[in-house]
């Protein structure tokens, strides 16, 4: 279940991403180049390989400690967007509406349902979101779970 929300949602992200024209801030940026795999390693308890792109997108990067997909095992999702997209998933209403985060880059908020959470910042001219997954056998509380997605998109957000 949780693996066809991440891929759900990461669809309907790069949907808001394809609306707009990506600007040239977040096309310009690799995903794959603003976390290390030790810091995903570090963050999640695993050993990660280095980021790839997720589905072959050049705006989704996706962290995990095997060459597979698997939403039930730990993993992290990267994707970078344009100031639109990141306008558009902060309009969501009903169970996706958007709550704010401070601390993180310009501007972010934290959007999902259930399970699926993420974290979406505004940086500059770019945007970006982090989504972390736990994996099914995580001990990790809905709020630790956030307290990573947080700590993984400052360091993002320092490299844009």
């Amino acid at each position: 279940m949780r693996s066809t929300l991440l891929i759900a949602a990461v669809a309907l992200g790069y949907s808001f991403t394809a609306r707009a024209p990506i600007g040239p801030a977040s096309r310009s940026v690799d995903p794959c180049t603003l976390l290390t795999a030790s810091e995903v390693s570090a963050a999640l308890s695993i050993t990660s390989l280095p980021g790839r792109p997720f589905l072959g997108s050049k705006n989704v990067c996706y962290y995990a400690a095997d060459t597979g997909f698997d939403g039930t095992k730990p993993s992290v999702t990267l994707m970078v967007m344009n100031t639109a997209a990141y306008e558009g998933q902060a309009r969501m209403g009903g169970s996706l509406a958007a709550h704010p985060v401070s601390g993180v880059g310009d501007a972010a908020y934290r959007v999902g349902s259930g399970s699926y959470v993420k974290v979406v910042v505004r940086k500059g001219s770019g945007a970006f979101s982090v989504t972390v997954v736990p994996g099914q056998n995580s001990k990790a509380t809905p709020d630790q779970v956030e307290q990573i997605e947080e700590a993984l998109a400052r360091k993002v957000a320092a490299r844009l």
